[in-house]
């Protein structure tokens, strides 16, 4: 990206501060749990093709990491390849969470009484999302066609995992939305960062060799 990486900081912070406020209007609103999963979905995607082609549309510490290492491997980030943009992206990306949920109303209590069952539904969904992500991120380098799609389908996956997970009892499949919660008080988001990361460490074991096997 040729974008100075300071440009790229206030699009992620931003970008990621609009989705976080989206979430905390829609927790706090009587919308029935389809539009609220429709809503969350339609802003990831305007986000993305607004976003997409000037900072990467992460909007996720989880996501950066996964693409970042697919670009450069464990040993490239260690020397240096990509370490400055991870922990700049990391940075602006709760940040702007924090931020999103400070300036939405009072938040419902998502992530409270976090049990086994929202650790592993919170731990396969943010598979089945991050895993869509690196897909959809080779199909766009693959396929030229694939890439004005890219927005619409990680939109509607996202869709679908909020209508599944609800927005109570999740950590909506991102860390930087998870501690944004924690800032305005909420319990038990802890586990569920443990479960995201969990869940691209997965992807990096199982996943990201075979899709380099296609290159």
């Amino acid at each position: 990206m040729t974008m100075p990486l300071a440009q790229r900081f206030l699009l992620e912070a931003f970008g990621t501060a609009a989705l976080a406020h989206t979430i905390g209007l829609l927790s706090h609103s009587s919308e029935t749990r389809i539009a609220q999963a429709a809503a969350i979905g339609l802003m990831l995607t305007l986000l993305i093709h607004l976003l997409g082609r000037l900072s990467g549309a992460h909007f996720n510490p989880a996501v950066t990491l996964l693409l970042n290492q697919q670009r450069f491997g464990w040993r490239g980030i260690a020397q240096g390849q990509g370490r400055s943009e991870t922990l700049v992206y990391w940075a602006a990306q709760v940040s702007g969470a924090v931020v999103g949920f400070q300036l939405a109303p009072r938040v419902a209590a998502a992530g409270s009484g976090v049990g086994v069952g929202n650790f592993s539904a919170e731990l396969l969904y943010s598979a089945m999302l991050f895993g869509l992500i690196l897909i959809w991120s080779q199909e766009g380098r693959l396929c030229p066609f694939a890439q004005p799609l890219t927005g619409v389908v990680i939109g509607a996956g996202l869709t679908v995992l909020v209508l599944l997970g609800g927005l109570t009892g999740s950590g909506l499949y991102n860390p930087a939305i998870a501690i944004g919660l924690m800032s305005r008080g909420q319990q038990g988001a802890a586990p569920l960062i443990l479960a995201q990361l969990l869940a691209v460490a997965v992807l990096i074991t199982l996943v990201r060799p075979r899709l380099g096997e296609r290159r």
